[in-house]
């Protein structure tokens, strides 16, 4: 576990209902059904959406009418589930979800610390798409997450997966070099680096990025530097390296789970109080 030094989690927020995620849930499957159609078969709806009031005798056929009508019919073609039915399914898999072990986490990783003093809608900043794991379970636990990295295909996998998970509306993805990022145009209580994501980057580039991350960090915030997920794939960098782009600020390190400090483990960092 990481030391009693972390910050502790205040008062927290209401989270979002589960109308609230219903609705999300039903206006995604939605919008995603009507981007894989051709505009004739988007026309065609209207059509069928049309005749179906004028038989319903609607009086005032409005912009708004017809694509309530449009989407509709486009629920009954998809067959998706009523809300009693997709409360029982959501549920099973949330439970699962906020489990570090569904994405492959260790229990004393210390973004599953980050994730205990997460409120409702947090903004979190997450630095390399990875394998998924950090914003999909920050996400779960419920985080709104932006991610952000250079590399298309990793992020077009974690929107995919995000979608799949039933997350996407949590988590939003920017591709961008990180050499050019500029961190306080989003504003973000907390920020995950992954490690393997800086390690292509040089010694000044990275240190440069971390300075920017840390300068837009709001008072409070803190970064959690993730070890890569698999260290024997492309370029590498071990996280006891970015210890050194932190020594202003106070860094804990995760331990194996029975007290002892790990080498490689990652680590959590926060601004050192100015009487410090």
């Amino acid at each position: 576990m990481l030391s009693a030094a972390t910050p502790t989690p205040g008062p927290r927020r209401q989270p979002r209902s589960l109308h609230s995620e219903y609705q999300h849930f039903i206006d995604q499957r939605i919008e995603e059904y009507k981007d894989q159609l051709p505009r004739l078969d988007i026309l065609a709806i209207g059509d069928e959406a049309a005749a179906e009031l004028a038989r319903s005798e609607q009086i005032q056929l409005t912009e708004v009418v017809l694509r309530d009508q449009v989407d509709a019919i486009i629920r009954r073609r998809l067959k998706l589930p009523s809300f009693r039915k997709w409360r029982e399914r959501h549920l099973a898999r949330r439970a699962a979800q906020i489990q570090p072990s569904h994405w492959g986490l260790n229990a004393h990783d210390p973004v599953v610390l980050l994730a205990e003093l997460v409120e409702d809608d947090d903004p979190i900043l997450v630095v390399g798409a990875g394998d998924g794991a950090c914003p999909l379970f920050l996400a779960a636990r419920g985080a709104v997450v932006h991610v952000v990295d250079p590399d298309l295909a990793a992020v077009y996998g974690l929107e995919n997966r995000a979608i799949t998970e039933s997350l996407g509306g949590r988590i939003e993805c920017e591709v961008v070099p990180l050499t050019a990022y500029a961190a306080e145009r989003r504003p973000f209580v907390a920020c995950v680096v992954e490690a393997a994501s800086v390690a292509d980057l040089a010694a000044t580039g990275r240190r440069e990025l971390i300075n920017r991350l840390k300068q837009a960090t709001p008072a409070g915030g803190c970064h959690v530097v993730m070890p890569a997920a698999n260290p024997h794939a492309g370029a590498h960098i071990s996280t006891d390296a970015l210890r050194t782009l932190y020594a202003d600020w106070e860094v804990v390190v995760a331990d194996g789970g029975a007290g002892g400090k790990r080498r490689h483990a990652g680590f959590i960092a926060s601004a050192r109080h100015e009487d410090a």
